[in-house]
């Protein structure tokens, strides 16, 4: 069936642009982080993998949680606003993990300042 200019008469909003879901993008993350939790540690605990096998499995899994989540509630809600709810997704992810390493890093910098003057 096919989409003319005359059936939006009704609907002003099919020609309203896309725009990302705040909820699926934070529901996609939050999907995301909780499986790349479980991932790391059955890979590491449970299959004995080494450090760098169970990382670079729980960074795949991560990313495909994000994007098959984001994927499937954009396409049930708004199929137009997949491919923005998916890069905000990742993006999303992508910066929780740098605030994470860098909050790490700031972390071990005070304990070694510590120790070494304290």
């Amino acid at each position: 069936m096919q989409r003319n200019r005359h059936d939006a008469i009704g609907n002003p909003s099919m020609y309203a642009p896309p725009t990302p879901t705040l909820p699926i993008i934070l529901l996609s993350v939050f999907v995301g982080v909780g499986s790349g939790i479980l991932v790391l540690f059955l890979c590491f605990e449970t299959f004995g993998l080494g450090v760098a096998w169970s990382t670079g499995l729980t960074t795949l899994t991560i990313m495909a949680a994000v994007a098959g989540t984001a994927a499937t509630l954009s396409r049930l809600y708004d199929e137009r606003a997949t491919g923005m709810n998916v890069g905000f997704g990742c993006g999303l992810t992508l910066l929780i993990a740098l605030f994470a390493g860098f909050c790490l890093l700031m972390g071990l910098f005070a304990g070694t300042i510590a120790l070494s003057f304290g």
